[in-house]
């Protein structure tokens, strides 16, 4: 099975979205001119074609900048950028897998110290 391929969202001039990335995701523009409002950030960010920058918070607000209008004959501006994770989500599989291991390990543990409890109480 091939992964799907992300499709870049396309934002009108002064459009604006709201993204959470507390989950850490890498944005990158690929057309237009677009800028950046994060929380505790004193400045916004201006970013044009081919900027990148990891977004690690929630509450970020990204927008289109305004540009000024084309003739009728031309086709309709905007803006478009792509939002990437920033790490790779592990296969459900995997993390059963790993879950279990995890129990198995637990449940190993618990009864070393049990049986170790046992035998101490019992040898006096």
């Amino acid at each position: 099975m091939h992964p799907t391929t992300a499709q870049p969202t396309r934002l009108l001039p002064r459009q604006t979205r709201l993204i959470h990335a507390s989950h850490g995701v890498r944005l990158r523009v690929v057309s237009g001119r677009l800028w950046l409002t994060q929380p505790n950030v004193a400045q916004d960010l201006f970013l044009g074609p081919g900027a990148t920058i990891d977004l690690l918070q929630d509450w970020v607000v990204i927008g289109a900048d305004a540009e000024p209008r084309r003739s009728e004959d031309e086709p309709s501006c905007y803006s478009e950028y792509l939002v990437t994770p920033l790490v790779a989500l592990a296969p459900r599989r995997h993390w059963g897998a790993a879950v279990w291991r995890a129990l198995r390990r637990l449940a190993g543990r618990a009864t070393a110290t049990t049986r170790s409890v046992w035998e101490r109480s019992f040898a006096r």
